[in-house]
């Protein structure tokens, strides 16, 4: 039996009427977010690892469904250390999205719609979540079409990715966690945070183009002619994968700074030679271990056990 032609859901006008009310209703009742779309910078294959990058911003209404405080499984003591699992679930017209989100983002991180790996930041809390699930049918096909976006994010767990967003308080999520190194330099020439510095790796792709090593200054002291650099990593034309940089007296093998012009040596790697240095950490124990573990593992010839 045919449904009556005289009463259909699908008419364009009240779909329009539907999808401006949860507009409205959403620009009234949600919150303000920063939607971050994911670029990939490289994959590795063999150990099925994606180094991932965000340059990209844009602000857009959302709609926070959970009323009694995030979901999840809270905070839980593992054998790691505290363990923060908050999870939110957000709401965005298909309208907005495209309008705020879809229509502006460049390049790798363009979008046709949201995606599992870009975050979220909500300017309220000043978190961090990144997209775990989107849900595209749900209300289901009121007036016979879908109308919004229901995404399930997480807490997002920082892990050296690049973040050039410009949002101050976005990027300094970079700055405030991720892995730095610290090298002395020859000239007291400064150096820009935040700006990207260049070394030659003494190798060139198959274009004849040099492969660099490269990496973003957190930190500058020009009294000691340090400079702090996080997330060093091979350009896109190699093959995008972690790479330090390293001491090199040819010219050609300089750190090179792209905004400050600034081009200088590097005389001494201090990376891990005090925590402090290596991830800005006060309560790291990482050199207590090391030391306490040299008392606990006998490498001299008297153990048989040992190395020869």
């Amino acid at each position: 039996m045919a449904t009556s032609v005289y009463f259909s859901g699908a008419v364009k006008s009240e779909q329009d009427l539907y999808e401006d009310l949860v507009t409205e209703s959403i620009k009234i009742f949600g919150q303000d977010v920063v939607y971050l779309p994911r670029e990939q910078v490289s994959e590795d294959d063999l150990l099925n690892e994606v180094v991932n990058q965000y340059t990209q911003a844009f602000p857009v209404e959302m709609y926070l469904e959970n009323v009694d405080g995030f979901e999840g499984d809270g905070n839980l003591l593992g054998k790691f250390g505290l363990e923060i699992r908050d999870q939110g679930t957000f709401v965005v017209t298909r309208r907005r999205w495209e309008a705020a989100v879809g229509g502006l983002a460049t390049g790798v991180g363009s979008r046709l719609k949201p995606a599992e790996g870009d975050l979220l930041y909500m300017t309220m809390t000043g978190r961090l979540f990144e997209i775990k699930y989107v849900e595209p049918k749900s209300p289901f096909y009121q007036l016979q079409k879908l109308p919004s976006y229901t995404l399930t994010a997480e807490l997002f767990e920082y892990n050296d990715q690049h973040f050039d967003t410009g949002w101050d308080e976005i990027d300094a999520v970079e700055w405030d966690n991720a892995t730095s190194y610290s090298y002395l330099v020859n000239l007291d020439t400064a150096y820009e945070p935040g700006e990207l510095v260049t070394q030659w790796t003494g190798v060139n792709d198959s274009a004849g183009d040099p492969i660099n090593i490269e990496g973003y200054v957190s930190g500058w002291e020009g009294e000691l002619k340090r400079v702090t650099i996080v997330t060093p990593h091979q350009s896109s034309n190699g093959d995008g994968t972690f790479m330090s940089f390293s001491v090199q007296a040819a010219a050609n093998r300089a750190l090179v700074g792209t905004e400050s012009g600034t081009t200088s040596q590097i005389t001494l790697d201090q990376s891990g030679t005090t925590k402090t240095f290596y991830n800005q950490d006060v309560f790291a124990d990482n050199d207590e271990f090391e030391v306490a573990g040299d008392d606990v593992i006998d490498f001299t010839e008297s153990n048989p056990f040992g190395d020869p």
